[in-house]
């Protein structure tokens, strides 16, 4: 019984070095390695540009998991479905089909949760993640309407 156990183990361990999960430097067992960057998470983000000409709008990015969701603005709810893969440093949505070309964000910075970077046109936008918000039922207009009230109620 002693034999099996061993073989077992060294099995183990051999399958887990050729997968990744055992960091041979430290010896750590079951330590998997990060498979990629994720920016990104299940929620909703508001989406601005410090530049003043873009302060009066509101734009949302509602990620239903790292991979997918879609955008609205304030002002009607509408936006485009997207999908995107985050890697190295960068994002690349496919904004309305998967037949459109990628439009890649390159991640400048992650700071107290808000993700600031660009796309290729070069505007600087973040990113404000927005806790208790559900994805799956968040609606732009109403969002923005109540959170109005609420910050004249709070003057």
């Amino acid at each position: 019984m002693q034999k099996i156990m061993k073989l077992l183990t060294a099995i183990i361990m051999l399958i887990g070095l050729t997968s990744g999960c055992i960091n041979i430097k430290d010896g750590s067992f079951l330590n998997p390695k990060p498979v990629a960057d994720t920016y990104f998470h299940r929620g909703v983000y508001k989406s601005y540009s410090p530049d003043k000409n873009y302060l009066n709008k509101n734009y949302f990015y509602i990620f239903y998991d790292e991979n997918s969701g879609h955008t609205e603005e304030s002002e009607k709810g509408i936006g485009l479905a997207f999908s995107c893969v985050q890697k190295n440093g960068t994002v690349e949505f496919k904004f309305g089909g998967v037949k459109e070309p990628e439009k890649i964000f390159k991640i400048k910075s992650v700071k107290n949760g808000v993700i600031t970077g660009s796309f290729e046109d070069g505007l600087l936008l973040k990113f404000d993640f927005i806790p208790n918000t559900n994805p799956d039922n968040f609606d732009a207009v109403n969002y923005t309407k109540n959170k109005n009230i609420f910050d004249a109620n709070r003057l």
